[in-house]
């Protein structure tokens, strides 16, 4: 395989693209490119999650982003919690939050 990944589905994959990214024959667009993938997968780690409903003038039990209040078209309230997503595309690549800071930090210092 030459060149930016098709497909990213593995770590391996995930290592390859790095190691691209650091070559001289990656262009800045496929840097560009990288970067955003990797910024991506650290920063989508989270996700909302339902809470409980909420009666009528009832505040939620927190500020935003932590929980966040929807209402829905009969007009009920809903609050939903702001959670960890283990099945997030981080995870289940089998990296760390720190290891992508690192792999991000790798490429930008390779420029």
């Amino acid at each position: 395989m030459y060149g930016y990944p098709k497909i990213i589905q593995t770590r391996h994959d995930v290592e390859y693209l790095v190691g691209y990214l650091g070559s001289k024959w990656a262009t800045q667009e496929n840097i560009a490119r990288g970067l955003a993938f990797l910024r991506g997968l650290r920063d989508n780690t989270t996700v909302y999650v339902f809470d409980r409903a909420l009666a009528e003038g009832e505040e939620p039990d927190g500020a935003e982003p932590a929980y966040r209040v929807m209402q829905d078209e009969e007009g009920e309230r809903h609050q939903y919690r702001l959670e960890e997503n283990p099945r997030a595309p981080i995870f289940r690549l089998g990296f760390t939050v720190e290891e992508v800071d690192s792999l991000i930090t790798t490429i930008e210092g390779a420029q």
